[in-house]
């Protein structure tokens, strides 16, 4: 009899256990989650990622960097002082880009669909582009590959990110290009930048291999390239094209003066440097469309330069400090100005003074005042000021382009840049770096990087933790100790 009620009771717990399997095997398939990644909701992401955290950074920390803005108190300006930091905060958002942009090219390639391929390649470039022109050498041919096992990828020095055949910023642009110019026709959904136009991604990808191709050409001959790209057409014709997202006015992916505290908003004051800037070119549109007039100028006073102020860089600006200085404008907390709260990567007037000093070495054809004039005509439209007033302000002696000398003309190309690009990422603070340009102030005892502008940010502590012993390789190259000041490739 127990032999008998063992046996029923052995075979109800394999009918009991086999009857569980196939629950939890049900179960485990939840089909409110997707096990493959859908391209259009990853797009979105990824796009939403670059655009938003280009932005979210530059205006706690680029304005700084890039010297549009400085803040008044030493509780939040440290790093704005160039002291020695990680920037982690976009270091980790990058490569999450990077990594989903990759993603999204062999969705591209499985689905047979070369509109996404190209859209995948561009936004993979971008986010690249972002992390060796801010850490210098990073871990690229062998980064993205965490599904294979690797890990801990080797750093690779920045001429091989830009130019590496198969996986080069420079390389997968051309390849997207291409694709696109062989598939004048087709669609990718969760296009937030530019609704599927195949015409507008060529020319932000132009504009991108324009950028990145200047960028190194200190170092190698991208003549024929940029008279390639120039020739074929396909570039920004307008502001109408340039790349730029419009942010929602609610958290999480607001502009975020439009919810910061108004404390905070408080402490951030024009840089001196910008200030002189707008008062020697008479550059009354622009201080008045960014700014406010300072707690010192009468009120309702007509306008006078006297009545805004740069603040230099400093510990704890003094009452007489703040109160000579002007802050941001009330555009920047109520959105009054839409034109002013989205996020840039790259405009139609950085293109065109890209190409001004293109012409001004001998690139390309075309004549240096011509890209410069389209400039700044540009960059004013791209902030909602009228063609009218833009073309007063390039009759300002300070303004019409000095062809007297080269370093002349590109001063002015480079400053006009630098007024285009603000509140767009770290354009700034890179293009100085390049060229010079410019004329950042040092700070003296002040500045937290021994009176020195840096060059890179110091590596996460991801990298000294995670992947320490190709960090460790990296630092060698800087003599063993890690630092801000180390140029690499393209670097003035």
């Amino acid at each position: 009899m127990k032999k008998i009620l063992y046996s029923i009771t052995a075979l109800t717990l394999v009918l009991v256990m086999g009857s569980c399997n196939k629950e939890l095997q049900q179960v485990n398939q939840n089909p409110n989650t997707l096990e493959n990644p859908d391209a259009t909701t990853l797009l979105s992401n990824t796009i939403v990622t670059l655009f938003y955290n280009n932005v979210n950074n530059v205006w706690t920390l680029g304005n700084g960097y890039d010297q549009y803005m400085t803040y008044s108190q030493s509780y939040y300006n440290q790093a704005t002082r160039y002291l020695p930091v990680t920037n982690e905060p976009y270091w980790i958002p990058m490569i999450s880009a990077a990594r989903d942009a990759n993603t999204l090219y062999s969705l591209g390639t499985t689905q047979k669909n070369p509109f996404l391929q190209a859209v995948a390649l561009t936004l993979r470039s971008y986010a690249f582009a972002q992390l060796t022109e801010l850490w210098g050498d990073i871990p690229f041919l062998n980064a993205l590959q965490g599904s294979t096992g690797v890990y801990t990828p080797k750093y690779d020095n920045q001429q091989v990110v830009y130019t590496d055949p198969g996986l080069g910023i420079l390389t997968s642009l051309k390849k997207a290009d291409d694709l696109l110019k062989a598939n004048a026709t087709g669609y990718i959904g969760g296009d937030m930048l530019y609704n599927a136009n195949i015409a507008n991604w060529r020319a932000f990808i132009n504009a991108l291999r324009l950028r990145y191709l200047l960028r190194v050409s200190a170092k190698m001959d991208v003549k024929a390239e940029m008279q390639s790209i120039l020739a074929d057409g396909a570039i920004m014709t307008s502001a109408s094209q340039s790349a730029t997202l419009a942010l929602p006015t609610t958290t999480p992916y607001n502009f975020l003066s439009l919810t910061e505290r108004s404390g905070d908003f408080a402490v951030k004051y024009m840089n001196s440097t910008l200030y002189n800037v707008f008062v020697n070119t008479a550059d009354t549109a622009r201080i008045t469309t960014y700014f406010a007039p300072a707690a010192s100028a009468p009120a309702n006073a007509a306008f006078s330069f006297a009545n805004y102020g740069g603040l230099d860089m400093v510990v704890d600006a003094t009452t007489a400090q703040a109160n000579a200085a002007s802050n941001f404008n009330a555009s920047f907390t109520n959105g009054s100005n839409k034109n002013l709260i989205k996020a840039r990567v790259i405009t139609y007037a950085e293109q065109e003074f890209i190409l001004a000093e293109a012409a001004l070495k001998g690139y390309v054809s075309g004549t240096a005042s011509d890209f410069y004039n389209k400039g700044v005509k540009g960059a004013f439209t791209e902030i909602g000021i009228d063609a009218t007033t833009a073309n007063n302000y390039l009759t300002h002696s300070a303004v019409v382009f000095d062809n007297s000398t080269p370093a002349a003309g590109l001063s002015q190309i480079i400053t006009q840049k630098w007024l285009a690009n603000i509140n767009n990422g770290f354009e700034g603070w890179i293009e100085y770096r390049r060229t010079g340009y410019p004329a950042f102030q040092k700070g003296g005892s002040v500045n937290l990087n021994n009176g020195v502008i840096p060059s890179r940010f110091l590596y996460p502590v991801t990298e000294q933790t995670v992947n320490s012993s190709n960090y460790n390789q990296e630092i060698q190259l800087m003599g063993g100790k890690e630092i801000t000041t180390y140029k690499t490739f393209w670097e003035k």
